[in-house]
């Protein structure tokens, strides 16, 4: 009797680990990690670019990388237009040490 439960359960187990490997087709094919950010290169940002960006998830939250090339864009943009209308309004044009500042885009 106890030669046909250890045949059971041997069944049972051999039964497991092929369901486990699969069928021999392999794994399937992964996303590159490296998601490009859709965000418009050919003109400046405005709002609704900003309130359209969603950013991809990583395991442990956002992606640092991506989440600091979309911030220096802002950040570069933000700069440029406060010196285009602190120029426009009357005010001095922005010093080459202030240009130097803004990060490339």
């Amino acid at each position: 009797m106890w030669v046909l439960w250890v045949l059971v359960v041997t069944a049972v187990l051999v039964g497991v680990v092929f369901l486990a490997l699969g069928r021999g087709e392999g794994l399937p094919e992964q996303e590159p990690d490296d998601v490009i950010v859709d965000i418009p290169l050919e003109r400046a940002l405005d709002a609704s670019d900003v309130a359209a960006l969603r950013l991809p998830m990583a395991l442990r939250g956002y992606r640092m990388a991506e989440v600091d090339e979309v911030l220096d864009r802002l950040a570069a943009e933000l700069a440029l237009r406060d010196a285009r209308i602190r120029e426009l309004e009357g005010g001095r044009p922005a010093t080459p040490a202030e240009s130097e500042s803004i990060p490339n885009a």
